[in-house]
């Protein structure tokens, strides 16, 4: 009788074992993160390949000091994920553009090259450029840039609950990616891009765009203060850019 009893408790362990591994493998989609790779992966995993791979746009920029308008401008754009990005400042026609490709970005001014410099250009990384790029290159590459991304917090940020990888609460200084719970997106970036500048870069706007999502307006603070507001649109689809749109001669 007590080898059956024993016997009868071993079972029900088992089974209770086994409901609550069920269980564990059931909730995995909605764990709390415990890093920011876990985030940083989620998001990889549900847009792997999933934004517009090759497009262009335009913008207008509305351009601030000490948080007043101090003028306008408007720049033509070309982005080629992963890691390629074209802006031509004002009329195209002009020659006056910067092309960033890999890690560095090149200036032309009149069509004549005049300089390059080391750009890593997180920005574009982490608005599509992830989504074409392996993984563990993705994680390498942003903490080459400073971020930490074995921290995350949760916060709460214009009314919703966001995660931030990189920075605890209250830190404001250190480079950090906000991914916004509800809707599967970055929404800010806090980046610092010298010993005296750190750059504040909020996506205020956005529309769904092939299986991802585009930003249709962007706000810029240089050390709180704005400093840029850029807003999107004639976005267009692009099958195979021309050699000489990322590869440009001087003329």
């Amino acid at each position: 009788m007590m080898k059956t009893l024993q016997l009868i408790i071993l079972f029900l362990s088992a089974c209770a074992i086994n409901a609550q591994v069920i269980g564990v493998r059931f909730d995995v989609g909605n764990a709390i993160p415990k890093t920011g790779v876990d985030v940083l992966h989620r998001l990889y995993k549900k847009y792997k390949q999933g934004p517009c791979k090759a497009y262009t746009f335009s913008q207008k920029n509305t351009h601030y000091r000490n948080d007043s308008v101090i003028g306008q401008s408007e720049w033509h754009e070309a982005i080629e994920f992963p890691d390629k990005f074209r802006i031509n400042f004002g009329d195209s026609a002009q020659g006056n553009f910067v092309v960033f490709k890999n890690d560095s970005s090149y200036n032309y001014r009149n069509f004549q090259f005049k300089k390059s410099n080391y750009n890593s250009n997180t920005l574009l990384l982490l608005l599509g450029g992830m989504y074409y790029r392996d993984f563990n290159e993705v994680i390498v590459r942003l903490e080459k840039e400073h971020y930490s991304t074995r921290i995350v917090s949760t916060q709460k940020w214009r009314k919703e609950e966001v995660e931030v990888i990189g920075a605890l609460p209250g830190d404001t200084l250190s480079n950090q990616i906000w991914v916004s719970k509800k809707m599967n997106r970055v929404v800010r970036i806090i980046e610092k891009w010298d010993e005296s500048r750190t750059m504040d870069m909020t996506f205020d706007v956005y529309k769904k765009h092939c299986k991802g999502y585009v930003e249709t307006k962007v706000t810029f603070k240089s050390n709180g203060k704005i400093e840029q507001v850029e807003e999107y649109y004639n976005i267009k689809t692009v099958g195979v850019f021309p050699d000489e749109v990322f590869n440009p001669k001087s003329k």
